[in-house]
């Protein structure tokens, strides 16, 4: 489904509020759920996002919200985007729609180039193609145990899960994590 779930919106939404990022990366951009919340509180903000399904492009009217927007997968643009940077990346209940390996890739990629990253995903949560849409389906299996390699913190809301890794490009000293401590 291109909505994720809104358990941790309030988390997320009060992170951008509060910290002084400028450039995001929407991973998964589906309804342009996180741009709407970026674009609440950073008007100027460059939002880039990356969608697989056109459909959601065009249904959702992406372009209106993103400074730009790529209609392609993440490992397509990982693999013609080697200099990418932005503050802060999220992956929105999209990485268990990828191969483990390229979750992991997109991780590895990602901690690179970013402050940090915030991926939001399900446990446990059986999903297939949804409407005939085949990049919907469930691909991988995660859990706080996948991120034991990051500095990371992690937490959990019944099946929903928030994972706050800390980029290698530093922080601002007005960097705030919602309860949590990096």
């Amino acid at each position: 489904m291109p909505y994720s779930d809104p358990t941790y919106d309030s988390e997320i939404e009060y992170f951008i509020k509060v910290n002084n990022f400028i450039n995001y990366l929407d991973v998964g951009a589906g309804s342009g759920k996180y741009a709407d919340i970026i674009r609440k509180h950073k008007q100027d903000a460059n939002i880039v996002g990356v969608e697989a399904d056109i459909s959601y492009i065009k249904e959702f009217n992406l372009n209106k919200n993103y400074t730009k927007i790529y209609n392609q997968f993440i490992e397509e643009f990982i693999d013609k985007n080697p200099d990418f940077l932005t503050d802060v990346a999220i992956i929105g209940d999209c990485i268990e729609h990828l191969k483990k390996s390229d979750g992991l890739d997109l991780l590895h990629y990602l901690v690179y180039r970013t402050r940090y990253i915030l991926v939001i995903f399900p446990t446990q949560y059986i999903q297939y193609s949804w409407n005939g849409h085949s990049t919907e389906a469930h691909r991988s299996v995660w859990d706080k145990h996948d991120f034991i390699q990051f500095k990371h913190v992690f937490k959990k809301k019944g099946i929903i899960n928030l994972v706050i890794i800390k980029g290698f490009l530093g922080e601002s000293k007005t960097t705030y994590v919602p309860e949590f401590k990096i």
